[in-house]
Order: C-alpha cells, then structure tokens, then sequence
C-alpha cells in the first residue's frame, strides 16, 4: 500500500467523529442558537436572491456588518434547496465541507513546519475530536472556513519566492472577506518576514503580499462607508456597524476591559483542551494553567523554527482580543488553535525531558516530587481527553433534544404569527432571524451593551427589559416574542429570572398567544 493511500485512509478515520457528530445533527436544531449563524444565513438568501442586505431587519439595511465570502459560500444552499427548514439539512453538509479542510490543512501545516508525520496526525486527531471545532463545524459560521483560509495563507508563505508570496496575499484577502479578524494578516506577516530578514527581497515579498489584502480590506470598508446608517442608535450599530458597535467605550472601562479578557482568552484557550463542563473556581485555574502551557510551548515551538509567522498573526490577534469590549470565547480561538495544539504538545514534550531527567537522580526527594507532577500532568491530560469525548459523543444527544423541545414550542408560536398578524407586522423577538425565516416578519432583538458584562452591571441589563415597551415603541415594534431561553446567550440565571418578572408584570404588554416556554404580547400605548 502507498504512503500516499494510507495517509488518505488515515484521514478519512480522523473525519469519522465529526461525520458522526453532525449526522446525529443534520436537523441543525442549534440554528440561531448563537445569533450570528441566522444572519448570516437571512444574508445568504439575499445574496441568492440578488441582493446583500439584512432581510430580517426593519426596512431591510444593505448588510455592512458582515464581510460577503461566507454569505455568498451560504447562498449556495438556497440555489440548491429554496426551502426553510428543509435546506437546514443541506446547510449541515455545506457547514461540514470547511471543518474538513481545516483538518487536512493544519496537517499539511504541521508537516510543513517538521513536525513527524505521525506526531501530526496524532494531532489532527485531536482536532478532529474537539467539541468546540466540531460544534462550529456544524453551524453556519464563518470562523472554520476562516480559519482555512488563514491556514492556507501559512502554507503559502512556507514556500519561496514572489508568487508564493502573492498567492498568500490572495489567500489573506479571502480570509479577511470571510471575517473582518483577517485584518491582523495585514501586520502580522510584513512584521514576521521584515524580522527574519532584512533584504531587499524580503520587503518585496511584504509588498506583494499586502498588495491583494489591502485592496479587499479598502473594498470593503468602502462598501461599508457607503451603505451604513448615520444613525447612533445601539440596535442598528449592532446589526450594521461592527466597528463601532464594539469601539465605543469609556477609557476609564479599558482596565476592567484588559483584566477579564486576559482571563476569558487564557480560559478559552485551555478550555479547547479541557473543556467547560465544571464551572468550579478549581477547574477554571487548571484549565487557565494549560492555556498558559500553550503559550509557553508555543514560544518553544518558534525558537525552534517554521511556525513565526502563524505566531505573529496569533500574537496579533490576541492583542486585538484583549482590548475588544467583547469577551473572547472559544469561537474566537479556533482560528490559532492548530498553533496552540501544536504548543501544548511541544510544552509537554519538553516536561516529559525534564521529568525523565529528574527520575534518573539519586535524590528521592527530586524522584518524589517528580512522580508527584507527573501523576498531576497525566490526571489533567487524561480529565481533558475524557471531556473531549464526553462532549463530543455523548452530550450533543442531551443538547439536542432540549433545543428540540424549545424549537417545538418557538415553531407554535411561529405558526400563530403566521396565521394572524399581518406580513407588515414587526416584532421585537431574541430569536429574530429564526422569526423572519419562518414567518417572514421582520423585526429584531434588544442587544445588551457588551460594557455592562465588564462593569457588572446588573442594574442597566435588567432595566434595558424594564422599559422594553417604549423600547418597542421607539423602534416601531408592534409585538414582543419573549421566551423563558432568553438572554441565555448573553447573562446568567438571576439577571434572566429577573428579567422574565418584568416582561411578565408589564402592564404595557397584553398577552395574545402562549405556547410552552413563550409567550406573544401586543405592545399597547404608554400608560400615563
């Protein structure tokens, strides 16, 4: 049997877990759980129709928030099956297709940068096994296919010469048209190739490379400048401006701001490893503990060569993240965990030496202590590797059957709004695309302030929905679809109870319809 067979048969084995995971979810009843995967999807069906707006929103804004890549990649399943929810199905493939080429790309990635060819499909397994990167692997999001697109661009920049050079660029300008993120790309590699040398040859590679990505990002940003709002309001900036959604804070928050990034991005990076199913303070340290591993053993990994300029954009990056008023989750590390991974394993490498080492001492008191780090090592590796499993084989039956269950009672309510609102109404509902795809009314949700979750500001959240009448009014919704699931995104089980008693005890809001977890209110006039 060839070399080039059993690499292909190995590699259909590493795809058997997320075949399986997005088989028992071809139904994709996660869809819009998260939010952004439902615009993205409405956009797809604009694109497919002809157009690039926002169609579930009010008066239907040309869409500046999102980058046209993905979107114009989604509207493939609607050319394909026109039908909603039945093209779902369709999506679950469409949304499968990037994870696949992520994988085979950070091999070919961890091949080219000398990691042995079996050490990089231990690897590779491990990717392919991750809840996170499988969980997103079967969504509509634009993170995987960006992140095969930066892989690509890493790839492209191992190889010599001026066209390798402006093959990266064109790659780089692909994955910033699928996630505006890609901007780092446009520092990141001039900064790693001007550092590694200092030749005339090297700035022209930069200059080649930057060339295409300059031109996507001035495209779009003139796309942006052109078709977005004027207006200031915080619901249209978060639907239409991500910039300046996210860019507008007060510099006295930027500590707060730093201090808890710091902390979710070091969460979110061990968390890929050892993932989130404990809250507790304990698991929380040790999994932050393994995050730093990463970091450290990915400076290792680079001073041994071949992995700076995927370093460089990961350096970007998380600095970009540390000061986004927005907390970086996993979502946001899956882009750099093929580095990551590839640093934890280089970092327990390197323990494994100094362990042996401290084993072969005469002292056993060094023996002691090392037989007593080691035994703490394997426990966390071996807790990790369970939790992976465990999330990936195990706990997506339980996750599905829940939002089964909610989709059961939204899909009634839907039905309701269907049969007896006018296709004119507008409705403030939290699940606004899921809205708009079933129903086709528009309309869209109450975005929380990103600063109340650094400041803690439990008073501004619960009274955004204290006053969610006039909030209607203001913005020409006629009904409010609230459903005990709400906010389930965004905070944490006392500010949703809290919020449920306002909405409930509103005497603004009349109740016309209740189905399970929901109810539908008219919006009536403000009481004097």
């Amino acid at each position: 049997m060839s070399r080039r067979v059993l690499n292909g048969i190995v590699f259909l084995l590493v795809l058997i877990p997320s075949i399986q995971y997005v088989w028992q979810s071809r139904d994709m009843p996660q869809f819009a759980y998260l939010h952004d995967d439902g615009i993205l999807f409405v956009t797809a069906k604009s694109v497919a129709e002809g157009s690039y707006r926002i169609e579930s929103f009010p008066d239907a804004p040309p869409q500046t928030k999102f980058p046209p890549l993905y979107p114009a990649y989604l509207s493939l399943i609607w050319q394909v099956n026109p039908n909603f929810p039945a093209n779902l199905r369709v999506g679950t493939l469409f949304a499968w297709l990037p994870l696949a080429g992520y994988l085979l790309l950070a091999w070919l990635y961890y091949r080219k940068i000398g990691i042995t060819e079996g050490r990089a499909w231990l690897l590779a397994a491990l990717l392919g096994i991750n809840p996170y990167l499988l969980a997103f692997g079967g969504m509509m999001f634009s993170d995987v296919l960006f992140s095969c697109c930066v892989l690509a661009v890493m790839l492209a920049l191992a190889g010599e010469g001026v066209a390798m050079a402006a093959l990266a660029g064109a790659l780089a300008a692909c994955a910033y048209l699928s996630r505006t993120a890609g901007i780092a790309l446009l520092a990141s590699v001039p900064l790693a190739m001007l550092w590694a040398g200092r030749k005339k040859a090297v700035f022209q590679k930069a200059v080649v490379f930057s060339a295409p990505l300059l031109a996507a990002v001035i495209g779009w940003m003139w796309w942006t400048r052109t078709h977005t709002k004027t207006s200031v309001d915080l619901t249209t900036l978060y639907y239409t401006d991500y910039m300046r959604y996210l860019l507008r804070f007060d510099w006295n928050v930027l500590p707060s701001v730093l201090w808890k990034n710091i902390d979710q991005l070091l969460y979110s990076m061990g968390s890929m490893a050892v993932p989130r199913v404990f809250d507790a303070f304990f698991m929380k340290t040790l999994t932050q503990v393994v995050g730093v591993a990463m970091i450290v053993g990915t400076v290792r990994l680079v001073r041994r060569g071949g992995a700076g300029q995927y370093a460089s954009f990961a350096l970007i990056t998380s600095a970009i993240l540390l000061i986004w008023n927005f907390p970086p989750t996993e979502r946001f590390v899956v882009p750099l965990y093929p580095l990551l991974l590839a640093g934890l394993a280089t970092e327990i490498e390197h323990l494994g030496k100094m362990l042996l080492g401290a084993f072969r001492k005469k002292d056993m008191g060094e023996r002691v202590v090392a037989s007593g780090f080691l035994a703490a090592v394997v426990f966390l590796l071996g807790m990790g590797l369970a939790l992976q499993v465990y999330m990936t084989f195990f706990y997506p039956r339980q996750a599905s059957a829940a939002r089964v269950e909610k989709l059961r009672d939204q899909r009634a309510a839907y039905q309701w709004i269907s049969n007896n609102l006018p296709t004119s109404a507008k409705v403030l509902s939290y699940d606004d695309p899921l809205l708009y795809l079933y129903t086709g009314r528009r309309g869209h949700y109450l975005p929380l302030d990103p600063l109340w979750w650094y400041t803690e500001d439990h008073d501004s959240i619960r009274g955004s929905y204290r006053d969610v009448a006039a909030y209607s009014r203001s913005h020409g919704l006629e009904y409010i679809y609230f459903t005990s699931e709400d906010l389930s995104r965004e905070t944490g089980d006392e500010d949703r109870t809290a919020v449920q008693r306002l909405v409930r005890e509103n005497r603004e809001l009349t109740p016309v319809f209740q189905a399970g977890i929901g109810t539908i209110y008219r919006v009536g006039p403000a009481r004097p």
